[in-house]
């Protein structure tokens, strides 16, 4: 973001961060549900898309975004505890953002198909599944900076100035050392 933007809308860099994974999400969503749209019809390519079809794609968009947002603290955790639940995120965000965008776009048959068409694609192309793969780390690595910023709010200032008298080697004096 260009300095002059920074100053401008005064958010921090964790929740640009933040903004940024779920713009991510919601192009990358809409990008696969255009796929799926031209997996069930192959002449919307050259032919202007239709209402609905521009709407399966906004649907599967909106999807995607509400679904990493219910995916709550699962993306963006730091370890090998926090890459284990970034998997369980990135197939939650999937599969979910299917079920979402699906009901939208169709309400009783795209809720059961939504999911099944989403991993038909992934599946059928071995290089859309990797890029989803690396759009889904670098979502994880964006939340990992919002993570990281949130917590630090929640450690007071004053605990990482060396020698305070509350801090705990001033206390234990050498005694446990």
């Amino acid at each position: 973001m260009r300095p002059f933007l920074r100053k401008r809308t005064k958010l921090s860099e964790g929740t640009r961060a933040r903004v940024l994974a779920f713009l991510l999400i919601a192009v990358s969503s809409g990008a696969l549900g255009f796929l799926a749209v031209l997996h069930l019809d192959q002449t919307a390519l050259f032919d202007r898309l239709t209402g609905y079809q521009w709407w399966i794609v906004a649907a599967s968009s909106l999807g995607g975004v509400v679904s990493l947002f219910l995916s709550g603290d699962r993306m963006g955790q730091t370890g090998i505890q926090g890459a284990l639940r970034a998997i369980a995120g990135g197939i939650w965000v999937t599969f979910v953002g299917a079920l979402i965008g699906g009901t939208l776009g169709l309400p009783l048959y795209g809720t059961m198909f939504g999911p099944f068409i989403v991993c038909v694609t992934l599946l059928g192309t071995p290089v859309l599944l990797m890029l989803w793969v690396v759009n889904m780390s670098g979502i994880h690595m964006l939340l990992g900076i919002y993570q990281r910023e949130r917590d630090s709010i929640f450690t007071p200032a004053r605990m990482t100035v060396p020698d305070h008298p509350d801090s705990l080697t001033v206390r234990l004096r050498g005694r446990f050392i």
